[in-house]
């Protein structure tokens, strides 16, 4: 079981932490912007006020809404041992992305990084393990490497964020201190909740997993849908994936999404 709370962060740590936390490498998300672009070009996304806003609003109900809960409970259930409750989770998360470039990035930032974790590391990740996209790898890889939960939430949400700066920075454009006091204010929103945030979903999958339901023939599709009520989490952001739709014919553009 992992703790949240109590656990700190060896060195070899850290340098993995860093590593999944880059955008350049070994990924290379910098290519796509997560909806940014097609904000801009909509005007919903026009100057550093708005941009933050825009932002603040994505990381309160994508990130911490959403994606991190899913996260947190994929790396639980496989610290758990219940590789059909991960994989459930996983397989939800994919079926949750609401454009055709959603579902290309998480794929191809999924297949991006079994490239680097083959090649360089040579683990050798199953070939259906990297089917479901970016996050349910994500938090394979952190399992794997017996990451603390708070800490690999923050640096997958740490790393959305930046991402998006930087695609605001390049585009709308702003200056790097602009992006920066934007970028500051975002990690201090984030850090100043995960703790709550991590907490929350450990004492929520405790709670179910040692239910007298929780039985090893129990409905796992039944104990993904209690979670996910229990814990109020939902990826239904419908003016997100219009701007995702939107950006699938945008005449000119710099990003894949």
């Amino acid at each position: 079981m992992i703790d949240t709370s109590a656990q700190s962060t060896q060195p070899d740590q850290l340098g993995q932490l860093l590593m999944l936390a880059s955008s350049n490498l070994p990924i290379g998300s910098y290519t796509y912007s997560q909806g940014v672009e097609s904000a801009i070009e909509s005007g919903v996304v026009s100057d550093e006020a708005n941009t933050l806003v825009f932002m603040q609003d994505y990381l309160v109900l994508a990130v911490i809404g959403y994606e991190l809960p899913v996260l947190g409970l994929i790396m639980l259930a496989l610290g758990q041992g219940n590789d059909a409750l991960a994989a459930n989770l996983a397989h939800d998360y994919h079926a949750s992305l609401e454009s055709k470039e959603f579902v290309l990035e998480s794929q191809q930032l999924a297949q991006a990084m079994v490239s680097w974790l083959n090649e360089v590391l040579s683990l050798g990740i199953p070939a259906e393990i990297p089917e479901d996209g970016y996050l349910p790898l994500f938090a394979h890889i952190a399992q794997h490497w017996q990451l603390p939960l708070a800490q690999s939430m923050t640096t997958y949400g740490f790393a959305q964020l930046e991402n998006m700066v930087l695609a605001a920075v390049k585009t709308v454009p702003l200056g790097q201190m602009a992006g920066q006091r934007i970028l500051w204010q975002l990690q201090s929103d984030l850090g100043a909740q995960i703790d709550a945030v991590s907490t929350n979903i450990q004492h929520t999958f405790d709670t179910l997993m040692t239910s007298p339901d929780s039985l090893e023939d129990q409905d796992v599709q039944q104990l993904c849908q209690d979670l996910y009520e229990t814990l109020n989490i939902s990826n239904n952001l419908p003016n997100l994936a219009i701007l995702s739709s939107m950006h699938e014919e945008q005449y000119s553009r710099l990003f894949r999404s």
